[in-house]
């Protein structure tokens, strides 16, 4: 009798906590819930055990619920009610299918607006513009659909002028060509502000800016003798930074396999062409796949402990720890190579 009772309870809560949504609740219509306004609602609550609860969801610390905050409170009280209980296996299976399913893609959000990636985007169409119009003033050169490259930019990776270490990421700003410059253009807004509305723009920047610099490093590490322009080291981290935020938010996600097997099928197709001219027709390609493989590598590692995960489980604070340190590895290993490792380089050119 006591466990029917209990059930009903329990269905009761449940029924109860879906029913009511956030318009119902905040009696101000502000658009969020006060703790006076979840105290109304509920009432049977200890005041300590409701500010705890509401701290516990209260994500960005203004002292009150908004939707997001107030579901997920909602779902978390809702779970911890059924493992009192004890519900059937196959109840508490389809509750947590009902909580976690489509929960990353709440997370989009237009504030604060994705400035990061529109804002880099402008910077480096207006270096390309005046790259463009000095070939034209200077050498008389028309720009074509691929360069050629200002080879004389100050920002260009340059592997006679390492000694300057900005080189090694202002290298972005700088753009092979027309067809160059709009692919990356393109690609990093669709890819970044898809990442920003979720992730913010500050962990995106992170991720874009390590995926550049790693871009750099690498082929810095395999091609010592090539110069590098563009900015696809930080659109390839982007990419695997896809990657990286479906591994971590797996089950809060409507369809994650789509973005994995996107993924994975474009990294097969850019990998095999790249081995493919290399290895096998041994044709010079002014395309720096090189770097697109550190870009993404860096994305994937840095992404992981980066990005927002909505809910951490154990094995990902092991993941969290390994990409790390493993990251943290790499890039004082490429660093410490191009700095004590002179003879693998070029001899430095200190003329203009």
């Amino acid at each position: 009798m006591a466990r029917e009772v209990e059930m009903q309870t329990f269905r009761t809560n449940v029924i109860r906590e879906k029913r009511d949504s956030l318009s119902q609740i905040d009696e101000d219509g502000d658009g969020h819930v006060s703790h006076q306004e979840m105290k109304n609602f509920l009432p049977h609550l200890p005041d300590d055990e409701l500010k705890k609860e509401i701290r516990k969801s209260d994500r960005n610390k203004d002292g009150k619920l908004d939707r997001h905050e107030f579901r997920h409170m909602m779902e978390r009280r809702a779970m911890r009610f059924a493992k009192l209980v004890v519900l059937p296996k196959n109840e508490r299976d389809l509750m947590k299918r009902d909580q976690v399913d489509g929960e990353y893609e709440d997370q989009f959000s237009c504030c604060p607006p994705p400035i990061f990636m529109l804002s880099i985007s402008l910077v480096i169409i207006g270096i390309f513009i005046y790259h463009t119009n000095e070939l034209v003033k200077d050498r008389g050169w028309i720009l074509g659909l691929n360069g050629p490259p200002p080879i004389t930019s100050v920002l260009i990776y340059n592997p006679y002028r390492r000694y300057e270490y900005w080189r090694y990421f202002t290298y972005m700003f700088v753009h092979s060509g027309w067809m160059h410059i709009t692919s990356n253009v393109i690609m990093q807004l669709f890819l970044g502000i898809l990442l920003e509305l979720v992730h913010k723009w500050w962990r995106v920047g992170i991720v874009y800016i390590c995926g550049v610099i790693a871009g750099s490093l690498a082929t810095s590490l395999s091609d010592p003798e090539v110069f590098l322009a563009g900015a696809s080291g930080g659109v390839y981290a982007l990419i695997a930074a896809h990657l990286a935020t479906v591994i971590m938010n797996w089950k809060q996600m409507e369809m994650p396999w789509v973005q994995v097997v996107c993924i994975t099928a474009f990294s097969i197709l850019d990998v095999g062409t790249a081995l493919y001219y290399r290895y096998v027709t041994e044709e010079e390609q002014k395309v720096g796949y090189v770097a697109h493989i550190g870009g993404a590598l860096a994305g994937l590692l840095v992404g992981i402990y980066t990005l927002k995960n909505l809910h951490v489980t154990t094995w990902e604070k092991w993941l969290w720890w390994a990409m790390l340190i493993i990251s943290t590895i790499l890039f004082v290993f490429a660093i410490c190579w191009n700095i004590f490792y002179d003879d693998y380089y070029l001899p430095p050119k200190y003329d203009n």
